[in-house]
């Protein structure tokens, strides 16, 4: 499956004139790190909170993104989303649940920079 293409500045100046998208995106990377910083070593209840959390930041990503020009995050956190409702917090899901959110992660990265 090709890659989506990633808007150009133009693109994205018309989707998002007021940059709040960007701004929004930026809220959300960092909530996402926050929540899945030490998530496996969190205890059992914690851990099904904050991974209740993250499904719930993807499910809102997967929708909006390819809307406003983002379609990696998009693909991304509907990847994300998708595990985590299928998965557990079990040791089993840990390593597919973490790669999406690796995934997830890079995409907002490239999207939105490191700022």
């Amino acid at each position: 499956m090709a890659e989506p293409k990633a808007p150009d500045a133009a693109d994205l100046a018309l989707l998002d004139p007021d940059g709040s998208f960007v701004r929004r995106l930026r809220t959300d990377r960092d909530a996402l790190l926050e929540l899945s910083s030490g998530l496996w070593a969190t205890p059992a209840v914690g851990r099904r909170a904050r991974l209740a959390a993250i499904e719930s930041l993807a499910h809102r990503l997967a929708g909006a993104a390819g809307t406003f020009g983002y379609p990696l995050v998009g693909a991304a956190a509907l990847e994300l989303e998708d595990r985590v409702t299928a998965g557990s917090d079990s040791p089993s899901d840990h390593p597919t649940i973490a790669e999406s959110l690796d995934r997830l992660r890079a995409a907002l990265e490239r999207s939105v920079g490191t700022v």
